[in-house]
């Protein structure tokens, strides 16, 4: 199959125009989401400025022009799949994740047609079956069907066409599996294993190697109270001679997003008729659940030709947006199965609020969709539908161009060596020889020379460094990671008591990896995605080799060219009254300089100082050094008490928007004043009692954002700032919003000395602690560290031991008290310390991201100093300690101030 035959060179044309937002960046992580093109929003947003469209529950014209739009949409949901609405119907869901769920809740795992007494269906009781891999979603149909069936299986797929055997591995879940359920709940609790067939013999004996089979101990279904059954009969399938009153169910991906590896479809069939081992003594009908969210995203799934009962996906993995939006299609046949006893909004044809009556309304779209619909976001999934055809062909072009893009990235990832001969990585899949077998995805860890794994984590950060947008962990399939890298069930649940939760970035333990890294393609990547990817591989771990060419085939351009600063664009708006201020970037005072250097000469091993004071009023922004500064009750005054935000209320950081370094912030608090300055634009003053949140007259917007997953409660600052932000950074929509006085968020850390944590640590902005302290002396150790690993030709940053080049490197790191004296990291075994009258406490090293490679003056970006820093210091890449106050400061009375040339008294365990 000639590449020529199946890439898609239209791509190279039109994705500079139609997702301009991929200038400069590597996006591959489609299978988490692809990204939406231009013309398919300005598309949505014309269709909303055209037409009215009201809620669909009422009857109004505009209420019936969405019924019927979203009825044409239904229409186009199973027109994209080839089904019909005879076949299958569509239950408009939150994603995949509520459709799952949603089978769990409903499905009825007894037919109503045998008269025969049920309570004794626990001898010959139904099945839950679910491949190993699989997403945690369907893990957790696991615990709503449990109290309705015998047995519950985890099979791997080479276990599938075997019988199951008498002895299993069982997954003990009788003691301290639910971490939430309070420990009553296990006293006395024996685990309920599924009773095997009478055909079965005991002399079966338990297998010597490791068996991925596990039977997982369920509630006996004879003690249940009430039985719900359905109102009509099943449909008939072609079953052994055994009991029909069960129905069983069977899950599996059609695609692994662990792997990309596509699992048979002809499983479908094979499993209604009862023709897979695994089914031999587990009787009775037989229903297939596809799990296809991973597979539509690049894959054409034909409903004519493989017909599961029950399907579920999300829309914005196959074009973007909307995000929130999936459905689960179910099979006619299959639908009188489940059973709802939930109902909400309009899926009920009559109800009684006297009397427990009420009758659903007879479709089962109408039946299931609780509430009013997102009919919005429902009307934006008819012009997602549009731009894939229009952008990528039909599906099984986007298909044979997204695979071709991921067999590039894949076979040069396996041809890279290092100097001696080793791999650079582990690839965790069967091979790209075919695309019925392999969709668009590569999993891999990367290895060094001598054979030991490179964290998920370390590399995640140098891709964030090169702007490669990819995923790394476990991607919520637990199975795939436990069947890929060789993790037992005592692993998970020691790698648990070791710390590691899902989503952390502990990736190794005892030289073991936790995850690994994933990269996806779209139907909008290109070769030259795939070479950037492969072009940061190399670069960062590739040792003791030439870095070699990737060459694409011709008619090709590749394209992410490392990522250059965009230019300040300026509207054509005029800011009404501006301060008009001849400064660009505020100068530090001349006595303030001094000051320092007359600190500095005193500066020794045995005698450390003050040597600077710098807080960020706005978050992100550039520091704003004094001489002296008084502490509140959240850390310095007024550090990191404004945030910026975009159009949408997400906020801006120096990732999203590097030009936020040149914005200067600085407070004169004997006018009371906060000036913002930015190159080239006049400086805009605001009062600070007038965007005082607690201010009686003040009319802000009230808002809620979130910091590092805290919810905080912030007030809008105004339009005339917005504007001013929004022509400075070229961002139109930005906004300036300041922290509520009264927003009670607390810091998480743990101190140092105690290993607990203070629940009277306040926090402003700050991403995790009061203060940052950083040593002088840990910036010269570093500097030198870097001149040490100065290759010619690359980049040189603070490799001079002039004061100038260490205080460009000191500013990256964005500390709030720097020191000076003592000797290098000697800071990370200090439990507190004073600093002049006020007290301290450690609370531990600060992880450092790619934002240390900005240099705080220029806004450029750079590979250093966080290469140097992560291949010396460890995958966590410290730098810096976190400090608290001792004692926190509950009134405007109890003042604290620190001043540059205050002592440094340190204090340590020992």
């Amino acid at each position: 199959m000639g590449t020529k035959n199946v890439y898609n060179f239209d791509i190279e044309r039109i994705r500079e125009g139609e997702f301009p937002t991929l200038k400069g960046l590597t996006y591959v992580d489609h299978v988490g989401t692809t990204l939406y093109a231009r013309s398919q929003l300005e598309a949505f947003h014309q269709d909303l400025l055209n037409n009215v469209y009201g809620n669909p529950h009422s009857r109004s014209q505009s209420s019936r022009l969405t019924t019927d739009t979203i009825d044409q949409i239904r229409y186009r949901v199973l027109q994209f799949f080839n089904a019909s609405t005879e076949e299958y119907s569509v239950i408009f869901t939150s994603g995949c994740t509520e459709a799952l769920k949603l089978i769990a809740e409903t499905f009825t795992f007894h037919d109503a047609t045998t008269s025969e007494d049920t309570s004794q269906a626990s001898d010959v009781g139904a099945s839950f079956v679910y491949l190993l891999d699989n997403h945690t979603s369907v893990q957790g149909m696991r615990e709503l069907v449990c109290d309705k069936v015998s047995g519950i299986y985890c099979l791997d797929e080479g276990e599938l066409d075997q019988e199951i055997p008498h002895h299993l591995n069982q997954i003990h879940m009788s003691q301290s599996t639910d971490q939430n359920k309070p420990e009553s709940n296990h006293d006395n609790q024996k685990p309920f294993v599924a009773k095997p067939n009478q055909s079965q013999t005991n002399d079966q004996t338990e297998k010597s190697s490791v068996d991925h089979t596990a039977i997982l101990p369920t509630a006996d279904i004879s003690s249940l109270g009430e039985k719900h059954h359905v109102s009509s009969e099943c449909h008939e399938r072609q079953t052994k001679d055994q009991s029909k009153r069960q129905c069983n169910l069977f899950a599996y991906p059609a695609q692994s997003n662990f792997s990309g590896k596509k699992y048979p479809l002809s499983w479908i069939d094979r499993v209604q008729q009862g023709d897979m081992g695994f089914q031999s003594k587990l009787p009775g009908k037989w229903y297939v659940v596809l799990d296809a969210a991973s597979y539509v995203s690049t894959c054409k799934l034909d409903l004519k030709q493989y017909k599961p009962d029950f399907v579920t996906l999300s829309f914005y993995k196959i074009f973007g947006f909307p995000t929130g939006l999936g459905a689960l299609l179910v099979r006619a046949d299959a639908a009188p199965l489940l059973h709802k006893r939930y109902f909400g909004g309009g899926t009920v044809a009559v109800s009684d609020a006297r009397e427990r009556f009420h009758v659903l309304k007879p479709t089962l779209a109408d039946s299931f969709e609780d509430g009013t619909l997102p009919f919005l976001d429902l009307i934006a999934l008819r012009h997602g539908l549009d731009a894939v055809h229009r952008i990528g062909g039909d599906m099984e072009k986007v298909s044979r161009h997204s695979f071709t893009v991921a067999k590039f990235f894949h076979d040069h990832l396996l041809q890279l060596c290092h100097g001696n001969g080793s791999p650079v990585a582990r690839v965790y899949c069967q091979g790209f020889e075919d695309i019925h077998t392999q969709g668009a995805i590569v999993n891999f860890n990367i290895l060094r020379d001598n054979g030991e794994f490179v964290g998920f984590a370390e590399v995640d950060k140098m891709a964030q460094l090169q702007d490669v947008h990819l995923r790394t962990g476990c991607f919520c399939n637990i199975g795939a990671c436990q069947k890929y890298l060789h993790l037992t069930s005592k692993q998970i649940r020691e790698n648990f008591q070791a710390g590691h939760v899902c989503g952390d970035d502990q990736d190794m333990i005892d030289g073991h990896p936790t995850g690994s890294v994933r990269i996806s393609f779209g139907y909008m990547s290109t070769y030259g995605d795939a070479v950037q990817c492969l072009r940061f591989i190399t670069e960062y771990f590739l040792e003791g080799a030439a870095i070699p060419e990737f060459p694409v085939p011709k008619s090709t351009i590749v394209t992410n060219a490392n990522p250059v600063l965009p230019t300040v664009t300026k509207s054509s708006q005029t800011l009404h009254d501006p301060v008009i201020s001849p400064k660009i970037l505020l100068p530090r005072e001349e006595k303030d300089l001094r000051k320092e250097e007359e600190v500095l000469e005193k500066c020794s091993d045995a005698s450390r100082f003050l040597t600077k004071i710098c807080l960020y009023p706005v978050k992100s922004c550039a520091a704003f050094q004094v001489s002296e500064w008084d502490v509140g009750p959240r850390g310095l005054l007024y550090d990191r008490e404004w945030m910026i935000v975009s159009e949408s209320g997400v906020t801006l950081g120096q990732k999203r928007e590097p030009k936020l370094c040149l914005l200067q912030p600085s407070i004169d608090r004997l006018s009371n004043t906060l000036t913002l300055s930015f190159p080239e634009t006049q400086s805009i003053t605001m009062s600070l009692t007038a965007v005082d949140s607690n201010s009686v007259d003040y009319e802000g917007r009230l808002c809620t954002n979130k910091v590092c997953g805290d919810r905080v409660n912030t007030v809008d600052c105004g339009d005339k700032v917005a504007d001013w932000l929004s022509e400075a950074l070229g961002r139109p929509g930005t906004r300036l919003l300041r922290l509520k006085q009264e927003d009670a968020r607390t810091g998480r850390l743990k101190d140092a000395a105690t290993q607990a944590t203070s629940d009277t640590a306040r926090l402003s902005l700050a991403n995790e602690s009061q203060f940052l302290l950083i040593s002088r002396e840990s910036v010269k150790s570093l500097q030198k560290k870097m001149a040490e690993q100065d290759d010619p030709g690359q980049e040189k940053i603070g490799q001079c031991q002039g004061h100038s080049d260490t205080d460009n490197l000191l500013l990256r790191f964005r500390g709030n008290l720097v020191i000076g004296g003592g000797s290098g990291f000697e800071e990370e075994d200090w439990t507190q310390v004073k600093i002049g009258n006020n007290v301290l406490i450690s609370q531990g090293r600060c992880s450092r991201c790619q934002m240390v490679c900005m240099d705080q003056q220029t806004g450029e970006r750079s590979r250093e100093p966080l290469h140097t820093l992560s291949m010396w210091r460890g995958k966590k890449v410290p730098f810096g300690v976190y400090m608290r106050q001792l004692s926190p400061i509950t009134d405007s009375c109890s003042v604290m101030t620190l001043h540059v040339g205050d002592q440094v008294v340190p204090q340590t365990d020992s």
